[in-house]
């Protein structure tokens, strides 16, 4: 990217897909660095157990195709929970059955009072 002169480099990166956050726009044109291209990448993330790994999970990834992966893991990660929270059934949760449990838990708590107030 170095060899490139500022005009030919932006066209490049905008080709390329690559959002230029402005307040680094100037630097990135006039004086680009490594760390601003590539990107470390685990093959197997360290949330998915891939943190005690060696340098055989690392890839190189340029930095748009890091934040797509790492939009990946994350839409990975989101999916496993809303799953785990599945009564354990490994189904997604259905937003009506947990509003009607909400519910009827709520019942049960009113019941109680009101029996207890007819006790007392």
């Amino acid at each position: 990217m170095k060899s490139l002169q500022p005009a030919e480099r932006l066209n490049t990166l905008l080709n390329a897909n690559w959002k230029l956050p402005s307040t680094k726009r100037d630097r990135f044109l006039q004086d680009p660095e490594e760390h601003d291209f590539w990107q470390a990448d685990h093959i197997t993330a360290v949330a998915e157990g891939g943190g005690g790994s060696g340098m055989d999970n690392f890839r190189t990834l340029c930095t748009p195709c890091h934040r797509i992966e790492t939009s990946k893991l994350h839409q990975r990660l989101k999916s496993k929970r809303l799953n785990e929270g599945a009564e354990g059934s490994g189904k997604q949760m259905d937003i009506m059955t947990t509003f009607s449990k909400v519910k009827s838990t709520e019942e049960k708590r009113k019941k109680k009072r009101k029996r207890k107030r007819v006790a007392d």
